[in-house]
């Protein structure tokens, strides 16, 4: 013999199955949704790179073009003996001007002939 809520307890888990299958199809839409989104982000963050680089790049020559590149060799030994005394003096601003350095040192090569 059914007991009412025995009778309400398989109605009640009817109702919720026919919901899951119901919303089955959403939920698969969601996740390849989510990862269109999740793989979209990553190829905004390779075309910001990139983009970063080209930005780059094109600093790198319009500077070169204002300025003779032997200017350049005293300019690179200026700033390194400038890192080399903030270094001494355990400067927080020293790590900044490194990075400084090595963007000069990547332009000098990429001035280089091959």
């Amino acid at each position: 013999m059914l007991h009412w809520d025995d009778e309400l307890e398989r109605r009640i888990q009817q109702e919720l199955a026919r919901k899951r299958w119901e919303e089955s199809p959403l939920r698969a839409r969601l996740r390849e949704l989510e990862l269109e989104v999740f793989h979209l982000r990553q190829q905004l963050g390779y075309l910001k790179k990139e983009n970063q680089e080209l930005r780059d790049q094109l600093q790198a020559l319009l500077v070169g073009q204002a300025f003779p590149k032997e200017a350049w060799a005293e300019v690179k030994g200026t700033l390194e003996e400038a890192w080399l005394e903030l270094v001494l003096m355990a400067s927080p601003r020293a790590e900044a001007l490194s990075g400084i350095i090595r963007r000069l040192e990547r332009f000098l090569l990429d001035q280089n002939p091959r």
